[in-house]
């Protein structure tokens, strides 16, 4: 097989696999009724799963440190949504400020 096929039958697959988790939740959905102990247990659970994988993400990349530079954008982010800054303008202070610490050779 070629490598353009290999790739589009990828992106192929992917799609299908997407589009089966959405069907399935969509419909396993409506079928099942959680009591709201189980609501808020799964809930909470989606909450700190986010959460740990965006603290890994803020201090690792791989197996390594990610560095003070990204730290330091991660820090700014928070500062400013929680001064309720818009959402576009955070992201984009946030990516000039950790570039500005990287172009000071701050990794």
């Amino acid at each position: 097989m070629s490598q353009q096929l290999l790739i589009i039958l990828g992106i192929a697959l992917l799609a299908l696999g997407t589009y089966g988790i959405r069907f399935a939740g969509f419909h396993l959905g409506a079928k099942f009724s959680f009591s709201e102990k189980y609501q808020v247990l799964l809930s909470n659970g989606a909450t700190v799963l986010l959460c740990a994988i965006a603290v890994t993400t803020t201090f690792f990349e791989g197996q390594h440190f990610a560095g003070f530079a990204r730290i330091f954008g991660v820090a700014l982010a928070l500062f400013l949504v929680w001064k309720k800054v818009p959402l576009l303008l955070v992201i984009c202070l946030a990516a000039v400020g950790t570039a500005l610490l990287r172009l000071l050779g701050i990794e």
